[in-house]
């Protein structure tokens, strides 16, 4: 995204998304009330002292700021090496809260890619009401809530929103320090396109000022601060620590596996594969265990995305560290799919006096890869939605191979736009697309029955599956000289 771009970006975010800390604070036309803001982003300006034991909420006080920054690292992951790495900005701008005595301030921005921290505070005078006989009606009874942030391109134009609901200021999410409430809150990428199909790594460096403002409710009653400048910078070579490679293949009973490259990063690591399964398709993810040279051990399922290369997928997984040296890479396990179709048969007149039921059924229905399908039980909705509750049982521990639930469509696709694998018809000749989902020995197919109310007798086929195949390997990746 390039500066000065005509598109108006709009974010409403809810605090849903997750609410903590960082402080607020003001630029006035008197040098003596300047904000001034250090190479951290601890506030150099006094808020008003409010007595803290006044409030019937109750937060945690903490008694430095070191304290504070210790918070903030505990509770966002990755946040301690992007500070180490220069990768998070200080606005040095606060803002109002119309007709409080008290401003709000973002005093840190790391946007790491898929996701924007936002770390604020807010002083707790603008927390109270205007002084009256009634000295307790001034505290809030409730816990103030941060209901969304507004993102806008300083030109203006179009506008698009997000929104979830509220989450409010709870001392599990905040800490105060020196009359003020610090916390955060974590929002969407900035992109291109905005939308909530976001993929990782897909988000394009840029360095640009965004108006932003702060929706908050505090004694029941929604306010708007004044808009901010803030800028927001994404440098996703910056995230990067370390690259690592290898050209060697692994091949086994059809199934050929090649790291290509794998990145560390500070927020998330990324490896790309070539994989081939033959007339077999590759299934969502594949399981390995990294293993560092000062013997750190870290398990991770790779989520793989098809790239426009053929063989070859992408995945991201959790940060590891700033790693160095040579890493292994121990392949455990592999999901693949086969077009294995199966069918069963639902007795609807069980269900005919009843809008909402669970049935317990423990009855097998297929077999597939040494293992069985169990039809566990059937939940019906309000008479508008049904789920079926699948187990997978393997005949034996340990063995090669065997049924797991997975999420069949891609990941990356919207759910408007994933392709059905299992079809509903009713004895009526009425049919209907359903949905199958699981993870490891437990699926779920649900579908809507608001078009089988006579239906007495539904007939349920699957027509894709997925299996787990055991690898047995382990590949030694090199930093490139």
């Amino acid at each position: 995204m390039k500066k000065g771009a005509n598109k108006s970006k709009w974010i409403l975010i809810a605090a849903s998304l997750i609410i903590f800390a960082v402080g607020t604070y003001f630029f006035t036309d008197s040098s003596e009330d300047k904000l001034v803001m250090n190479k951290d982003s601890k506030p150099m300006r006094k808020a008003k002292p409010v007595d803290l034991e006044d409030f019937p909420v109750q937060w945690n006080e903490v008694k430095t700021y070191e304290e504070i920054n210790q918070y903030y690292e505990e509770h966002i992951m990755g946040l301690e090496l992007a500070r180490e790495e220069g990768l998070t900005v200080f606005p040095q701008e606060s803002t109002s809260i119309p007709d409080k005595e008290g401003r709000m301030q973002i005093n840190e921005v790391w946007h790491s890619g898929n996701t924007i921290h936002l770390l604020y505070s807010i002083d707790l005078s603008a927390l109270t009401k205007d002084e009256t006989n009634d000295d307790h009606s001034n505290y809030p009874v409730q816990y103030p809530s941060v209901e969304g942030v507004r993102i806008e391109n300083q030109e203006g134009n179009n506008k698009q929103s997000y929104q979830n609901h509220s989450k409010e200021l709870h001392p599990r999410e905040t800490v105060v320090f020196e009359n003020r409430l610090y916390s955060f809150i974590q929002l969407p990428p900035i992109t291109e396109d905005w939308g909530e199909n976001i993929q990782a790594g897909k988000v394009k460096d840029y360095d640009e000022e965004f108006l932003t403002s702060f929706l908050i409710r505090i004694h029941n009653q929604t306010v708007e601060t004044d808009s901010m400048i803030v800028r927001y910078v994404h440098d996703l070579e910056g995230h990067t620590l370390n690259t690592f490679t290898k050209e060697k293949v692994y091949t086994d009973d059809n199934i050929t596996i090649g790291p290509m490259e794998m990145k560390t990063g500070v927020a998330s690591s990324q490896v790309k594969m070539r994989i081939d399964a033959g007339e077999k398709e590759v299934g969502p993810s594949l399981q390995a265990l990294l293993k560092t040279e000062n013997g750190d051990r870290h398990p991770v399922s790779l989520f793989l995305n098809q790239t426009n290369e053929d063989n070859v997928y992408e995945s991201w997984f959790p940060p590891v560290g700033d790693v160095s040296g040579e890493v292994e890479m121990e392949l455990s396990s592999i999901y693949l799919q086969g077009d294995h179709p199966y069918s069963f048969k639902i007795d609807m007149t069980q269900f005919e006096r009843n809008r909402n039921i669970s049935k317990n059924m423990d009855k097998k229905i297929a077999e597939f890869y040494d293992t069985d399908i169990i039809l566990e039980g059937i939940d019906l909705h309000n008479r508008n939605q049904m789920n079926l509750r699948l187990r997978y049982d393997p005949h034996k521990e340990n063995q090669p191979q065997k049924l797991v639930g997975s999420q069949i469509a891609p990941l990356d696709t919207l759910p408007d736009k994933r392709k059905k694998y299992v079809e509903v018809i009713s004895n009526e000749g009425q049919s209907i697309d359903g949905e199958i989902w699981g993870h490891d020995e437990s699926g779920l197919i649900n579908f809507q029955t608001h078009s089988f109310s006579n239906a007495e007798e539904l007939t349920i086929t699957v027509k894709k599956m997925t299996f787990s195949k055991e690898l047995d390997h382990t590949f030694t990746l090199h930093q490139p000289h």
